[in-house]
């Protein structure tokens, strides 16, 4: 494939490869079909409404966001079922919920009496219904109610509540994502998903209507997405996948590189590019280049700057162009405006990045 594309990319830009995109898109909407669950894919990994809607016309329920300014921009930009995936606390936030209920459905999470009594009181003075689910504490200890007891307790005073309806359970396993040994982890998320189950039926038990089970992320789509009771799974970084996933999840493949620009040999052996910090993120590991191996790697990053060295067989000269694989998509996708989608050698479009930044 020619690679002339690059010479009209300023850089450093992300590019996105749109066969390999359609592939993950088609290949992640099969899985959930072929078992009767839905797809709700997170989107706080692309960001961008075009890719939403991608997903969500192969096939894709809704879409689940991390913040209400995501909601908001995936709302204006037609997508009309969306969960909001954390608890929203504050009073302003819970307006903003309340105002995109008036116009598309919004469901949230919460794991408290307070916020619950909180919604309830927000939404009857709006005359809304506002759907929610409980957020089950699965293990991860960032967020939820036990399951059980806690859990029950929490749906009866949802039951009670004038202004909310019980849409189901959300549970993700996020502690569980990187395990290497898959039989580990598939022991271990199975066993998440058992107490989940049975928080359902505890719940169904005492006369409450408790439909969804919701979780699963990138790393246990296939495990969360195959157990008996799971209506469906939030998958996110399958839509580019980045070095670290796809070495632990290889079912989809990596549709996103950084492209950057060779600007300094300063020594034998080391190649400066200008990609830095504020181009790319190392909180889950150093880059990787493509078509390299390790031929070229990171040696330091700084806020404009990455010095890489380079093996003696490795020919790079001022001005080349080449392809950096990111070890975290969803950090490294919010710092940039916009995606270069490229195909069959051609830019054949330039994508915002809507939701960047949207991070309220």
């Amino acid at each position: 494939m020619s690679e002339s594309w690059k010479e009209k990319v300023s850089t450093p830009a992300l590019v996105v490869d749109y066969d390999i995109l359609q592939r993950n898109i088609k290949k992640m909407a099969e899985f959930t079909k072929n078992r009767g669950i839905n797809l709700r894919p997170h989107v706080k990994t692309h960001k961008c409404p075009i890719i939403a809607h991608m997903q969500l016309a192969a096939g894709a329920r809704g879409i689940c966001v991390a913040k209400v300014s995501e909601a908001e921009v995936f709302a204006a930009c037609g997508v009309n079922d969306i969960l909001l995936a954390n608890e929203v606390i504050s009073p302003e936030k819970i307006q903003r919920v309340l105002n995109l209920n008036t116009f598309t459905r919004t469901m949230v999470i919460v794991d408290t009496k307070k916020n619950v009594e909180d919604l309830n009181q927000a939404a009857s003075k709006r005359n809304v219904e506002l759907e929610v689910l409980i957020d089950l504490n699965v293990g991860m200890d960032r967020s939820g109610v036990l399951p059980g007891d806690a859990a029950l307790e929490l749906a009866k005073l949802i039951e009670k509540s004038t202004h909310l309806k019980l849409h189901g359970l959300q549970a993700y396993e996020g502690h569980l994502m990187y395990i290497k040994d898959f039989d580990q982890k598939e022991a271990q998320t199975k066993a998440c998903m058992k107490n989940v189950v049975e928080t359902k039926e505890l719940i169904e038990e005492n006369g409450i209507d408790c439909n969804v089970i919701t979780g699963g992320g990138t790393g246990t789509y296939n495990i969360t997405g195959t157990y008996p009771g799971v209506t469906e799974i939030q998958p996110g970084s399958y839509i580019f996948q980045d070095h670290h996933y796809h070495s632990l999840v290889p079912d989809f493949d990596i549709a996103l590189t950084v492209l950057t620009t060779v600007k300094n040999k300063p020594v034998k052996g080391i190649i400066t590019l200008d990609m830095g910090l504020k181009a790319i993120t190392i909180d889950k590991g150093n880059p990787e280049f493509k078509g390299y191996g390790r031929k070229v790697s990171l040696g330091a990053l700084s806020e404009e700057h990455c010095q890489c060295t380079c093996s003696s067989k490795v020919e790079l000269n001022i001005g080349d162009k080449i392809e950096a694989i990111t070890a975290h998509i969803c950090t490294t996708v919010n710092l940039y405006d916009f995606f270069h989608v490229i195909q069959n050698g051609e830019i054949i479009g330039i994508w915002d990045i809507s939701a960047r930044g949207m991070n309220v």
